[in-house]
């Protein structure tokens, strides 16, 4: 309790500062379960070392956050009115934050790393840098699958359908290096470049929204960095639960054509859009 009510107060007095130097923004939907211990690892992580805010937008109405609130006072939270998708509802938050860095974080995580200000000093000193994603970790703590990975074509797709896993050499990585693309679960990105690239696609509702976004970095000519020492404990699927695979699996292959339409070949495109029909009509 004494540290809870320490982290709130150096919170507080972060927040007066006009420049706050990191903004996380987590999009919460049917999620308040895990929050507490989001929120709680990551002041932990923050404590005494980063100015920080937080803003919750709430994609779900009548989850009011009320707890939430009373727990974390400081945390800023957006009702958003329409669920409009995990790139829509980190759109809004961004354009509301302070911060010259947004830590954009998925609410089913937990940051385990004490090692914020490395990722921090990682874009101070590669100026070149776009995009910083985390070593994200299992429950059973191991390195997660897709967590970041190579270019995504055709030719990869046929791979990965086949065992050849090309991105597991990246994922499972435990120094830095460098990617095509990282998750969006715990994502750091220099806000201004977030708003001058438009932010999120918001034609994607949900799956490949980060990876759209560093293509799009890396057309702006800067670096994708898998940050593994940066570990955070990821529980994945908060947001569906068992009941929605079926919606699950549909908004990601509606995803993944839309990615091939807007960056790859028409042939590549054609290709996926037939097997697309086969395999999830």
């Amino acid at each position: 309790m004494i540290m809870r009510a320490l982290s709130k107060k150096l919170t507080m007095i972060s927040q007066k500062e006009n420049n706050k130097k990191l903004s996380v923004i987590i999009v919460n939907y049917k999620s308040e379960h895990y929050l507490s211990r989001c929120l709680d690892s990551f002041y932990r992580a923050a404590e005494g070392r980063v100015s920080a805010e937080v803003i919750i937008v709430n994609n779900y109405p009548l989850e009011t956050l009320e707890g939430i609130k009373k727990t974390f006072p400081e945390i800023r939270i957006i009702v958003n009115a329409q669920n409009g998708g995990f790139g829509h509802g980190n759109n809004i938050g961004a354009r509301v934050a302070t911060g010259e860095l947004l830590l954009l974080l998925n609410p089913d995580t937990e940051i385990l790393s004490d090692s914020l200000t490395k990722v921090i000093a990682e874009f101070k000193l590669n100026p070149e840098t776009g995009v910083v994603g985390s070593g994200l970790i299992t429950e059973k703590q191991q390195a997660q699958p897709w967590s970041a990975g190579s270019e995504v074509s055709l030719w990869d797709l046929i791979k990965n359908n086949l065992g050849i896993l090309s991105s597991r050499l990246i994922w499972e990585k435990e120094k830095k290096t460098e990617a095509a693309w990282v998750s969006g679960t715990a994502l750091f990105v220099p806000r201004k470049l977030f708003l001058e690239l438009g932010g999120f696609d918001e034609n994607i509702f949900m799956y490949f929204e980060d990876v759209d976004l560093c293509a799009r970095i890396r057309m702006a000519g800067k670096r994708i960095v898998y940050f593994p020492e940066f570990r955070v404990l990821h529980k994945c699927g908060g947001s569906y639960g068992e009941k929605n695979k079926h919606n699950q699996n549909r908004h990601y292959y509606d995803s993944l054509l839309y990615y091939f339409q807007k960056h790859r070949s028409g042939l590549e495109f054609a290709v996926v859009k037939v097997l697309r029909k086969l395999f999830f009509a």
